[in-house]
Order: structure tokens, then sequence, then C-alpha cells
């Protein structure tokens, strides 16, 4: 009887660490632009490019937010990131080039099917 509970676990645990993979690779790659370009001045940033980089910055932290509680950090990783690409549309019609933007919401996609499937799956 055992055996029918291994697959949800598993899938849950590869999700989750697949997820963290990702957002460490991701957060890593962030921090060496940040740091690469000397930081950013908030003073010189237009107000579009202040939203966008407090959404940014709130996709991170959710990324961070999801290794310990998926579900919370995953909403907050997407929903950041999804305001982000819905500003970038909305103030220059298309969306950003850049394969980063688009695989930071994988990681927060993962931790949320992660946390769906544990919740799904019934105490042993």
């Amino acid at each position: 009887m055992r055996s029918l509970h291994f697959f949800p676990m598993v899938l849950e645990s590869g999700l989750r660490w697949t997820g963290r993979l990702f957002a460490a690779v991701l957060l890593s790659l962030v921090a060496v632009i940040f740091l690469g370009e000397g930081g950013f001045n908030p003073l010189k940033l237009t107000a579009v490019e202040e939203i966008q980089m407090a959404l940014l910055l709130t996709t991170c932290i959710g990324l961070v937010v999801a290794w310990r509680w998926q579900v919370l950090g995953g909403a907050i990783a997407t929903g950041g990131l999804l305001l982000f690409l819905a500003v970038e549309f909305g103030v220059n019609g298309r969306f950003p080039k850049g394969l980063v933007f688009y695989l930071m919401l994988l990681p927060g996609l993962l931790f949320l099917l992660s946390g769906l499937v544990r919740r799904r799956t019934p105490a042993l």
C-alpha cells in the first residue's frame, strides 16, 4: 500500500528541488549582473524603471521565500514577474528580449506545482 504514495512523493520532491536549482542559478545570475554593473542608482531610474525594478526584486524575494513555503513564494515570484512583463508590454508594446525573463517564470511555476502536489498527497 505504501508504494501508491511513492510517485507523488517523488514528483513533489523532484519539482521542489528542480525549482530550487533553477532559483539558485537565476538568483546568482541576477546578483552577478547587478555586481558587474556596479549596482544601480535608484535616483537615475525613470518611474517605469523603478516599478520594474521593484517587481524584479519582488520576484527574487519570492524565489527565496519559496525555498521554505513553496506555494506562497511561487505565487509571489510568478506574480511579480508576470506584472513585470505586463508593465514592459504596456510601456513598449512588446515583451522584453532575452531568455532570462522567461526562465525566471519556471522556478515559480515549479514551486507552485510542488506545493499543490504536496497538498494533494495524503499523509502516510
